[in-house]
């Protein structure tokens, strides 16, 4: 497990860098919510990976966190990672251990992201 852990961190590197391009921004833009659908059944994942979404999309996000943030979501919509995504079950596992090691390094922050969306989305109704 280990070497598999070491691959998926050199990918979230090279993401990393990816995903603050345009290119890399249109992308998780354009697949991320159609990505989120084929999912389906790992909701626990399914709702960080929305949060770290709409904590990408965020404007006041440093360019550093949204790098990260944006590696992991395009380590989420590409097909092709560590593990291919259409091997059952485990083309889902190293997607969510790389959700899973970003949200672990930004947990304060984004949790604290996600309850203040909860609070605005609340004041709007």
């Amino acid at each position: 497990m280990q070497g598999k852990n070491r691959k998926i961190v050199q990918t979230l590197k090279k993401l990393k860098q990816r995903s603050l391009t345009d290119e890399g921004e249109r992308t998780v833009l354009d697949q991320f919510n159609q990505k989120v659908e084929r999912a389906g059944g790992i909701e626990a994942l399914i709702e960080k990976l929305k949060v770290m979404y709409q904590y990408f999309r965020d404007p006041h996000v440093s360019k550093t966190k949204k790098g990260l943030v944006g590696a992991a979501l395009l380590y989420f919509i590409l097909p092709t990672d560590v593990v291919a995504d259409w091997i059952p079950v485990a083309g889902y596992l190293d997607d969510m251990t790389a959700a899973l090691l970003v949200w672990r390094l930004l947990s304060k922050e984004l949790e604290l992201f996600a309850q203040k969306s909860i609070q605005n989305d609340s004041a709007k109704r």
